[in-house]
């Protein structure tokens, strides 16, 4: 959920934002999971997400009315991949507010309409990724 971009920033911060294990924490190797290059800095973490963004279509009320429409949403997830994948969670544009139990398109590209949708619960985790059928 985003590190802050100024102020204080300690070792512990970064490794709960990159998910890392808690014990023998380094700030090499953080360096290196967040794909920083040499030297090893703190500053480099102000700011830093570890969420990946991805487009999304307005909220619709059944999964099949989110194929084929706009893209106008960024929208963030926590999943290792471009898109979120079923028990990822999905987060607005704030990067703190869960998307709770919608049903979106989303895409790559915010370009074009979508090619798949995903519904969320009430936490925000993604329970089903449908591909749209054209």
């Amino acid at each position: 959920m985003a590190l802050p971009t100024s102020g204080q920033l300690s070792l512990r911060d970064i490794q709960i934002e990159l998910g890392a294990a808690s014990t023998n924490i380094s700030l090499g190797a953080m360096s290196d999971t967040a794909g920083f290059l040499a030297p090893d800095k703190v500053s480099d973490f102000y700011g830093y997400s570890n969420l990946t963004a991805f487009y999304t279509s307005i909220t619709q009320p059944k999964p099949v009315f989110a194929c084929d429409i706009a893209l106008i949403n960024t929208y963030y997830h926590n999943g290792s991949g471009l898109l979120p994948v079923v028990g990822d969670t999905v987060y607005q544009s704030n990067q703190t507010t869960l998307d709770a139990s919608i049903n979106r398109g989303m895409s790559t590209s915010s370009s074009g309409t979508s090619f798949q949708v995903y519904t969320t619960n009430g936490s925000g985790v993604v329970t089903a990724v449908l591909n749209c059928i054209n």
